[in-house]
């Protein structure tokens, strides 16, 4: 990630969380470059029971238009302010299933509690305030979020931006022995619109990093 002014206070967790929260659609690029990109929904939404005080957890699925019933990728991401930045910690579902296309459906989530998840070590994303009115994040350096694609050991870089009503990714795989690319966009970012938002469900009751403050 190139080096940013840092703006980062532990408040802007909350702004990121609300400005996450949504129905996000990249309607509009697919249209204008059907051969690159697929139309693609993100959904991410605050979890009603969050699984620890600190900070904010939210649900994210993101699943192509047409079968928003079977995402491809879901998650769980806890976002907490330390080290003087915003880190979106990443957890897995233990049985996905479970919750496809309960971003849409918020009651189906008061389910979800810490048995249900597992951290992905080596993959939280490291997020500072770039500006006003945007958000940049990446994965934390040491290419240990790795991921198997066809057979082949990579590891994940992802370069996001996220503002008050956009969300792009760069999202992408190197091989873990010769850092040459395997997979992911080779005419860039996804850029994603939000559609819906949940904002409004981000609790502000507690603080960033669980710590009691006055």
């Amino acid at each position: 990630m190139t080096s940013i002014t840092n703006l980062t206070s532990p408040n802007d967790v909350y702004i990121l969380a609300q400005w996450l929260a949504g129905d996000h659609s990249n309607w509009e690029q697919a249209i204008d470059n059907p051969p690159f990109f697929a139309h693609i929904r993100v959904g991410i939404r605050p979890l009603p029971n969050p699984i620890t005080e600190n900070g904010v957890w939210l649900f994210l699925e993101q699943a192509y238009d047409f079968e928003l019933n079977h995402p491809y990728r879901t998650a769980v991401l806890h976002l907490i302010y330390q080290n003087d930045r915003i880190e979106m910690i990443n957890y897995r579902l233990k049985n996905a299933e479970t919750f496809f296309n309960a971003s849409r459906d918020r009651d189906r989530l008061a389910a979800l509690d810490a048995d249900a998840i597992a951290q992905l070590e080596g993959c939280t994303q490291w997020v500072y305030r770039h500006d006003a009115h945007t958000f940049k994040g990446s994965v934390e350096p040491g290419k240990k979020c790795c991921i198997n694609r066809k057979g082949v050991d990579t590891y994940l870089a992802i370069e996001f931006e996220v503002t008050e009503n956009t969300y792009s990714s760069l999202d992408r795989g190197y091989d873990v022995v010769t850092d040459e690319r395997v997979w992911g966009s080779i005419a860039g970012a996804f850029q994603f619109v939000k559609k819906v938002s949940f904002s409004n469900e981000v609790s502000l009751g507690s603080t960033p990093q669980g710590i009691i403050t006055s």
